[in-house]
Order: structure tokens, then C-alpha cells, then sequence
């Protein structure tokens, strides 16, 4: 439901206006090696654009991917397209990098020398895609990389201009034919389509292809450029003859049609409501499908270009969230793919490295997306999946009670699980007394720690685990499955309680103190970003614990732009933006909207101008890392990892939403997060056909019109009938539901099953 315009009319009021309140995402602290991506969703096909704006990409997409295959399969960029742009002889040099009308996944390129300007812009699209459906679902043929290129002369004399174009196709070198570069076996690298009325000419042993142009007096010339996904140059007369304006226009009228099909989100912040639909649109490029026809959801384009079952959680609720059902739901279906026979559900699938939070997140994938789609028939095929986890998570348990018992026979002796790759430091080994239980008795077996952590038995990997027992233990039982939902819940109890002793024991090794929730059970201090997948969204700990409380107090006094440290592999040197918005989700849960609000902009002013994220990016390069590896071995400003970062984007997605819509405990929360500075005089705030697990969709409306007056006007579709209204405004002196007056409380129990306004007044 959308709110119709008549009813806008209702909250137009004719004001002057002061200007907006302070919500600035300028960037400000975007890593110094960033790169931006263009694609289409659910496609093949990862284009990179770097900071120079070249374009890059690795032809090892998962079509193609051997059984066995490393992390960072993809990394190696055996395609490029070189794009060098100069005044006369002197190079132009890039001043910017933004995104197409701030929010479509099209990269704007500004180069400049003296008088002379580039505008270089980037985009991905399917020319025969129908309006309605996702473009390149099955890596359409047809689909292009397109980079239209705009020189401006701005002075009162000519300029000449000279346009430079190299590159590679499958590693091999693009040769110039024509206007076009084709590799020796016959495959485009790009094609030359306009050309401003200028003869393109071969150069370097015709390797490059330049174009040579006089630009008249305050004029401009433009260039087309097509690269054709995997396109043998024999077949170009097929190519779409639309111009590259009219391939923009396609390309535009894509994604909005896509967006109109999903949650409909207006902040009275442009940059908000931009990173929001940027941020789905990450998403959406980073899923492909394999040979088989499953969906993977992606960590990235290069290096994580993998399935990790526990970003997948994040990744598949921002799409239900967003409203887009079937992508999350194909993902969480590959799940089903990767599960081994006895019940292991580990991850990646291709590495072999054992990380038992994969088990969680592909749960907690299943059962969330049961609960925004209702769908009970897709939950009995998914259970079986969800009770052979739970079986082996109960099974396993038994190993770490094991790995300390003196004269265990050595045929019984629990192995090491195969590691290879980055190791980070050993795990420290108190001594036991005699007759003691070891640190991680009743945890899962020895596994890979991840994220800054020794290998070992952290806490993040069964805190997820024991969320899979739980989750199976509530789809049991809303499909009446009464007798495995009681041994789920007796091994769901055992095992919280396991590690909650393991933790109340942990938590006598701490160093400092205030008593705070660990990361792993005898290494209290290793980096714990993902220590807060207890709280949220698993709920073995209340967001109010004071184990919680006192993490984050120690969390805080380490934090560094606004954002916490000590979050993986950099350790006290790097910060991780896309996990800071997991400590901002305990805010919310806490109550502290200021701080939930706070640390969301200081993590969004870490991604790049393109709105993309970096894994870490180093803050202090004096500190002290975590581990001694590639991955921190870096200067100040650089980052780690893959980029863009699914996590990041997704996790974007997920605390705005929250913000405005949030269960809790079965229970609808409107407006938890909101701030009153975020909505202000004479702007509006909306959310329409927002999905929600305690029913279909609600719509919100947040309307400011005077200083002294708020209206909140909510619709649950008839689906929803009890709910909790967050008022926004501080020391209201009335307010009103459906015009009667209410008690003036900062939340305001509803029942209802139709539209309701809430009246606030200062």
C-alpha cells in the first residue's frame, strides 16, 4: 500500500522551512584503496572499476568454477579494459568518483587537466531485459558493460584531446581491428561505437586503440564504448544499434522498475534514502548463479567472490526486508545444496576451513525467511535440512568434551580439523586443575577462528551454532513436530548452558575490571566484532546483560572515528564499518537510539564515495594487529579484504529498516531508532510495504509540518493488530491515537487492524 496522494494533501502546509538537520554522509574517512563495481543482478558478470577508472574482471565466474577451488579463486583480474584520457600530451587527472544520480550502480568517473574535462560513466546493461522481471537471471547473452565518455572544453580556445584504450580478454591482449579491440582468438574486449566524428587509429604495435579529438571552445564531444560479455567479435553485427544515451535510459528504467517491485523507502535525507537503494542494489549484483542453477549470495566480487552461510543470514534478510523474496529465497535453497551427508554445514563450501557459524546463519536464513513469507509448505522442505544440522551441532558437542581428558585411548583422541592458508596466533592454554573441565567444554569442535581470532572454539561460531538448534526447535514445532521439538529444546537448553559456563569462566581470565562479554573462551581480548551475533540476532543474551553492557563500554573507549576497533584481523589498528552496523543493531535493541543513529553514519562515512564498503581499513598502523598476516600488513587509510563487501551493503539495508520497523519477541516496534533531528520541520518521512514477521506488510508515515506538531500515521494492512509506537518527539505535551487522547509515554502500546494516526504535540 502506498500512501495516495490525497492523503499527502491532508500534511501540506505551506511554512518556510529551516534547513535539514545534520545527517552528513560526506566519506570522510573512505579507505585510500578503494575500488566500485558495476553488474546486473543475479548476473554472471562483475565489472571493477578502480580508482582511475579503468574497468577489470575475472573470467573465473561460478559457471566455470573447478570442484576445488581456493578463496580468491576469482581474484585474478584476467580481463581489463585500460581507459587514458589526456590534453595534449599531458594526462588527465581523476578528481572524483560518485554515483549516477547518487543512486544507481553506475560509476561516474571526473578526470581534469587545465581547461579540459572528462566525465567517464559506467554502467551495466541488459538491452533485451522486459520491465518486470531481473535482468540477466540466467547471464543473458545480450548483456554489455557500457562507459560513456564526455570531454568538456571550458576555455575560449580549442583543445585536442586523446582518448587511449588497452586491454585483455581471458588474459590474452586486445588487438585493434577497426574501432574495435579483439583478442587473437577472436573474442571482443570493447567496441568503439561513437566516436565524435573522429578516426580511431591503432598504436602501440596495435595494442591500443587511440582517438584523437579537437574539442571546439565551450563545447563538449562524447565517446561510446560497449563490452560485450563473452562476445566473439563474428557475432557483432547481433549487438543492440540503441546509442549509449538510449542503453542509459534502458539501464536507468531497469533498476527503477526493480526498486518499484520492493520496499519503497524515503528518508528526508537524500544521501539516507540513496544508500538504502544503492546499498539493495550491491546486493543484487553480488548473487550469481552456478552451473547448477543455484543462487549464491557473495562477499564480493574477487577474493570473497564465496558463499559464507553466516553473511548469507544478513545478506538473504536484507533482501526479504527490501521485499525481494525470490533471490533470498533461491540463496537460501543452495544452502540445502552444500549441507553434507551427515549433517555438517559448514562453510565456504570450497575451502574445506571448518567455521560452525555457517550452520547458524544458514538456520537463521531459513526460519527468517519462513517468517516474512508465511510460506509453511517451504518450511516442511526446508526441516529436514534445519533437524540433520541440529543432529550434528548435538552429536559434535561431544568432541570438545573430550580434547582434555587424560588417557583417552588414541584411536578416540579428537582431530584438528585441516586448516590451511593465514593462521593468526596460537590460542593461550591456562592449566586446569585437577578433575577441572577444559575452557570449552560442551562447545563445538576445534575450528577455524576467523575475523582476528585464533583457531580454536570462539564464541561467534557457537552462539550461531546453538541458534540453528533453536530454529529447528520453532519449525518443528509450527509444523507439529512435537517430539523432535522436545529433544530440540532439551539440547538447545544443554548446550546454552554449556556456554554459558564456558563464558561465566572465561570471563575470571579478563584483564580488565569492568566483566564483559568475551570473544573465545581463554582469549577474552581477541577481536570481538562478531561477539555481538549473541545479542543479535540470536538472543542468547539480552542486548541489557551486563556482560553486554560492559563489552560495550570497553568497545567505546577503543573506538576510533566513531566506529569500534579491535574487530579482526587489524586488531587495535583497523576498524570494520560493515560490522560496526551489528553494534549499532544493539543499540537499537538497547534503546539507545542516539547511539544506534551515531555509529550508522560514522560506519556509512567509511565506505567509498560509491557507496561501497571495505572489509577493515587501517586507522592506526602503530597498534598492534591482531594477527601477523597479509591481511593487516597495511598503511593507514588502506583496507582488507574484498570490495565491495556484501556485508556491508546488507547490513546497511537492515539498520535503517530497523530503525524504523523492528521485531522484537513476536512484537512490532515502530520507529525504535528514529530520531527527531533525522525528520525535520515541514519534511516527511516514509516506509511503504515494509515486509514484517508478525504479518504481511506495514506502512509508515512520519510528517512534521509544524514545530510544534507531529503526525504518525501508520497502515498494518489488516495483517498486523498489535504493535508498539516509538514516539520520536522529546517531552511531547499531548498525544493522540485515532483523536483520543493517550497517556504520554515515550512508547504507545496499538491494537488495531485498520489505519491509525498518532497526533504528537510538542
Amino acid at each position: 500500500m502506498k500512501f495516495s496522494k490525497s492523503l499527502a494533501a491532508l500534511f501540506a502546509i505551506s511554512l518556510t522551512f529551516p534547513a535539514l538537520a545534520q545527517v552528513t554522509i560526506d566519506h570522510r574517512f573512505s579507505n585510500t584503496d578503494a575500488q566500485s563495481l558495476i553488474g546486473l543482478p543475479m548476473g554472471s558478470h562483475k565489472t571493477i572499476v578502480d580508482k582511475k577508472g579503468n574497468l577489470k574482471w575475472s573470467q573465473w565466474s561460478l559457471k566455470r568454477k573447478p570442484l576445488d577451488t581456493p578463496i580468491g579463486f576469482s581474484m585474478q583480474m584476467d580481463g581489463e579494459l585500460a581507459i587514458e584520457a589526456f590534453a595534449g600530451a599531458a594526462p588527465l587527472a581523476v578528481t572524483s568518483q560518485t554515483l549516477y544520480n547518487g543512486r544507481y550502480p553506475f560509476i561516474v568517473t571526473k578526470l581534469v587537466s587545465a581547461n579540459l574535462s572528462l566525465e567517464e560513466l559506467a554502467f551495466s546493461v541488459d538491452p533485451d531485459s522486459k520491465p518486470g522481471t531481473i535482468p540477466d537471471r540466467n547471464s543473458g547473452t545480450h548483456g554489455l558493460d557500457v562507459v560513456r565518455l564526455t570531454f568538456t572544453n571550458s576555455s575560449p580556445t580549442q583543445q585536442e584531446a586523446t582518448l587511449k584504450l588497452s586491454g585483455k580478454e581471458r588474459n590474452l591482449p586486445g588487438h585493434v581491428t577497426g574501432s574495435t579491440l579483439i583478442t587473437g582468438a577472436g573474442e571482443d574486449v570493447a567496441l568503439l561505437t561513437e566516436t565524435a566524428g573522429a578516426t580511431p587509429t591503432p598504436e602501440d604495435n596495435g595494442l591500443t586503440l587511440a582517438v584523437h579529438l579537437t574539442i571546439p571552445s565551450n563545447s563538449s564531444k562524447t565517446i561510446a564504448l560497449r563490452l560485450p560479455y563473452e562476445w566473439q567479435a563474428k557475432r557483432n553485427a547481433e549487438l543492440s544499434t540503441l546509442t549509449v544515451d538510449q542503453l542509459l535510459t534502458k539501464a536507468v528504467a531497469q533498476w527503477d522498475d526493480l526498486w518499484s517491485h520492493g520496499t519503497h523507502l524515503e528518508f528526508p535525507q537524500k544521501d539516507l534514502t540513496d544508500f538504502y537503494y544503492s546499498s539493495i542494489a550491491y546486493v543484487l549484483i553480488l548473487t550469481e548463479y552456478d552451473a547448477a542453477g543455484d543462487l549464491w549470495t557473495l562477499d564480493g566480487p574477487a577474493v570473497y567472490r564465496q558463499y559464507w552461510g553466516r553473511g548469507e543470514y544478513f545478506q538473504a534478510r536484507a533482501l526479504e526486508v527490501a521485499g525481494f523474496f525470490s533471490p533470498a529465497r533461491e540463496s537460501v535453497e543452495h544452502a540445502f545444496h552444500i549441507i553434507n551427508d551427515d549433517g555438517e554445514w559448514d562453510g565456504p563450501p570450497t575451502s574445506g576451513w571448518p567455521a560452525w557459524d555457517n550452520a547458524g546463519g544458514n538456520a537463521a536464513a531459513v526460519w527468517d525467511y519462513y517468517l516474512y513469507s508465511g510460506d509453511r509448505a517451504w518450511l516442511a522442505k526446508a526441516y529436514p535440512y534445519l533437524l540433520h544440522a541440529s543432529e550434528w551441532i548435538k552429536a559434535h558437542r561431544e568432541e570438545s568434551t573430550l580434547e582434555e581428558v587424560k588417557g583417552l585411548p588414541t584411536g578416540a583422541i579428537p582431530i584438528k580439523r585441516l586448516l590451511t592458508g593465514a593462521k593468526c596466533r596460537t590460542i593461550p592454554d591456562p592449566p586446569l586443575a585437577p578433575g577441572e573441565k577444559s575452557y570449552s567444554y560442551g562447545l563445538l569442535p576445534w575450528s577455524y577462528g576467523d575475523s582476528g581470532l585464533p583457531e580454536g572454539h570462539s564464541y561467534s561460531h557457537n552462539f550461531l551454532a546453538a541458534y540453528a538448534v533453536d530454529v529447528t526447535s520453532k519449525a518443528a514445532r509450527a509444523l507439529g513436530y512435537r517430539d523432535d521439538a522436545a529433544w530440540l529444546d532439551k539440547e538447545y537448553a544443554a548446550y546454552t548452558a554449556d556456554i554459558r559456563e564456558s563464558v561465566r569462566r572465561a570471563v575470571t581470565l579478563e584483564k580488565i575490571p569492568t566483566p564483559y562479554l568475551p570473544a573465545m573462551p581463554t582469549y577474552p581480548e581477541g577481536a570481538y566484532s562478531q561477539t555481538f551475533l549473541a545479542v543479535y540476532p540470536t538472543q542468547l543474551y539480552s542486548a541489557q546483560d551486563p556482560l553486554v553492557s560492559g563489552l560495550i563500554a570497553r568497545m567505546e573507549k577503543e573506538e576510533q572515528q566513531g566506529v569500534p576497533t579491535n574487530v579482526a584481523w587489524a586488531g587495535p589498528a583497523g576498524v570494520w564499518a560493515g560490522e560496526a552496523m551489528n553494534m549499532a543493531e544493539t543499540y537499537l535493541l538497547r534503546g539507545e537510539k542516539q547511539k544506534a543513529a551515531d555509529m550508522t553514519i560514522a560506519a556509512m562515512n567509511h565506505s567509498y564515495t560509491t557507496n561501497v564498503f571495505k572489509e577493515e581499513i587501517l586507522v592506526d598502523a602503530d597498534a598492534p594487529r591482531a594477527c601477523d598476516t597479509p591481511h593487516s600488513k597495511r598503511a593507514n587509510g588502506e583496507g582488507t579484504g574484498d570490495m565491495p563487501e556484501a556485508w556491508g551493503n546488507a547490513n546497511a539495508v537492515l539498520i535503517l529498516r530497523d530503525m524504523l520497523v523492528n521485531e522484537r519477541e513476536g512484537t512490532l516496534h515502530i520507529l525504535p531508532g528514529l530520531l527527531a533531528s533525522w525528520v525535520p520541520v515541514g519534511k516527511t518521512l516514509t516506509l511503504d510495504d515494509a515486509p514484517v514477521t508478525t504479518g504481511r506488510a506495514i506502512s509508515v508515515r512520519v510528517d512534521h509540518p509544524t514545530a510544534a506538531k507531529w503526525t504518525i500515521t501508520i497502515d498494518p494492512q489488516s495483517k498486523i493488530r498489535n504493535f508498539i509506537v516509538h514516539i520520536p518527539v522529546d517531552s511531547p505535551s499531548e498525544i493522540t491515537v485515532g483523536g483520543k487522547k493517550v497517556a504520554i509515554t515515550p512508547e504507545i502500546p496499538v491494537i488495531a487492524g485498520k489505519s491509525v494516526v498518532i497526533e504528537v504535540v510538542k
